[in-house]
Formats: C-alpha cells, sequence, structure tokens
C-alpha cells in the first residue's frame, strides 16, 4: 500500500491553470482572416507579465493563438511547429493545410482530456489556403468547430454584440481590425484578466502577417465619474 501511494503521487496531474492568457477574438473578413488578443498574462489573480506575445506562426499560412495556461501554449506551439519541421525535411513539396493543424489540435487535445491530463486552452487556428479562409476553434475536451468568427474568455460573454453589429464576413481588413479593438476596449474595462495593449495578426493569400503590440485608446473622464456622490447612475 505504500509503493502505491508513492506511484499514484507521482502520477498526479496539472489540476488548474496557474499562468494564464485572457480573451481571443478572431474574425474573417474579404481576404483573409484577423485575430486579436492582448498581451497580459496573469499568475492567478495577479496581473503578473504585461508583455507576452501570445501568437504563433506556425506555418506560412497558418496562425495559432490561445487562451487559457502559457505553459499548455508553449507545448502546443512546439507539437505544431513540429509538424511544420517535418514535412520540410521530407522535401517532397506537400504541405499540411490549416485544417490539418486545426484537426491535429483537436486529435490531441482529445487525447489529453481522455488522459484526465487536458490542455487547459481554447484554440484558435486561422489560416488562408488554395484561395479560402479557415477559421476554428478546438477546446479543451477536443471539441473542433469552424466559424466566420471565434471569441474565447470574457470575450464570448461581453463582445458578441458589438461583433454582431458591426462585422460582417466581407468587411475590409481595417473594418475587422476596428471591430476587434473596441471589443479589447470593453474588455479591459470590464474584464480585470484584460489588459489595453494588444496584438494583431492576419493570414491572406500572401501569408501570415503578425504586429506589433498596440495600446488601445480608454476614455475615463466621464462626468459622471467626477461629479457622482452617490449610488444613482447618471446619464452621459
Amino acid at each position: 500500500m505504500i509503493f502505491n501511494s508513492e506511484i499514484s503521487a507521482q502520477q498526479q496531474h496539472t489540476t488548474s491553470p496557474v499562468v494564464t492568457g485572457g480573451s481571443v477574438i478572431a474574425l474573417v473578413y474579404n481576404g483573409g482572416v484577423v485575430i486579436g488578443t492582448d498581451t497580459l498574462c496573469s499568475y492567478g489573480s495577479m496581473a503578473e507579465f504585461k508583455n507576452v506575445e501570445k501568437i504563433a506562426q506556425v506555418s506560412k499560412n497558418t496562425i495559432y493563438v490561445s487562451s487559457g495556461e502559457f505553459s499548455d501554449f508553449q507545448q502546443v506551439v512546439k507539437e505544431l511547429a513540429k509538424i511544420d519541421r517535418q514535412a520540410l525535411q521530407y522535401d517532397d513539396g506537400v504541405h499540411p493545410s490549416p485544417r490539418d493543424y486545426g484537426n491535429y489540435l483537436a486529435r490531441l487535445s482529445y487525447k489529453k482530456r481522455c488522459k484526465i491530463n487536458p490542455l487547459y486552452l481554447q484554440n484558435v487556428i486561422a489560416g488562408f489556403h488554395n484561395g479560402e479562409r479557415y477559421l476554428a476553434l478546438v477546446d479543451i475536451y477536443g471539441t473542433y468547430l469552424e466559424s466566420n468568427f471565434v471569441t474565447t474568455g470574457f470575450a464570448s460573454y461581453f463582445c458578441k454584440a458589438i461583433i454582431s453589429n458591426y462585422w460582417n464576413e466581407n468587411c475590409t481588413l481595417e473594418q475587422a481590425k476596428q471591430v476587434i479593438k473596441e471589443c479589447f476596449k470593453v474588455l479591459f474595462c470590464r474584464d480585470c484578466r484584460a489588459h489595453d495593449v494588444i496584438q494583431i495578426a492576419y493570414v491572406d493569400e500572401q501569408g501570415t502577417h503578425i504586429e506589433q503590440p498596440e495600446r488601445v485608446e480608454t476614455k475615463w473622464d466621464f462626468n459622471g465619474f467626477k461629479t457622482r456622490a452617490n449610488e444613482k447612475l447618471h446619464t452621459q
């Protein structure tokens, strides 16, 4: 019995995330797919790491980003990069498509979940292949969904109304970027695990493009903040 208890103690898996990333928003537009996320990783309830780039290019036409445990994200990036590296080493002209990466990630997530050692991630895979836009979500259970827009984290609660009102799948790249920025303004004001520095990437027929982080503009000088002396709400 002593030996069994020692073995079971050694086989314990992670039961809760430690360093976590926040919301991801991904939208298709008339020429490809654009993704946005902030640069904050929280250590428990503390906003500890504020300059973390969480968007990874896994091939010349595929982008990967996720919400959740950052160490799991790093491990997934290594696994996806291994597939791309092997395809280059074969040198046979055959390369995985963005959908191949998405399907592989779904199978990997399902395998880890069945071993009671899941990847604590909501994964987003975006790509452009043979003239077609591709966007998919893979969750912690290995569930695989393709869609024209994807939100993870608190963006799934706070941002769908903004996306529904101001975005459509045939909009331009700049219009899609503006919708993402408006979403992160709301998240910064309403989600204590959000940051006002965001990073945007997009993929089109020319390949992947990862932009430098930028700060979204927020407004805090409402008259109600300055003049309110009780709990009554003032219209702005």
